[in-house]
């Protein structure tokens, strides 16, 4: 069926790594939407600021395998904060 999202595009159990503190993020859920991946939830204080950083994001997604996106930047246009960051 059109619109209906595969399941390896929905994300639980996500962990998201500052690459430079080591500071970490755990939100429930993110999916995969036009090659981002976006994370729902509200990071730490503090996680991004420093605007150079990369992260590291691990996740299951709903076909029961483990995710990795290593050295994944935000991408500010596409982020809502306080709820959804977006990621390229």
């Amino acid at each position: 069926m059109p619109g209906l999202a595969s399941p390896a595009t929905r994300l639980h159990d996500v962990v998201v790594a500052n690459d430079q503190t080591g500071a970490l993020w755990r939100a429930p859920v993110a999916a995969i939407r036009s090659g981002l991946i976006v994370v729902t939830g509200l990071p730490p204080h503090g996680f991004f600021e420093n605007g150079a950083a990369t992260f590291t994001i691990t996740a299951d997604d709903g076909g029961g395998r483990k995710r990795c996106f290593p050295s994944v930047t935000l991408a500010r246009e596409a982020t809502r904060p306080p709820k959804e960051f977006a990621f390229t």
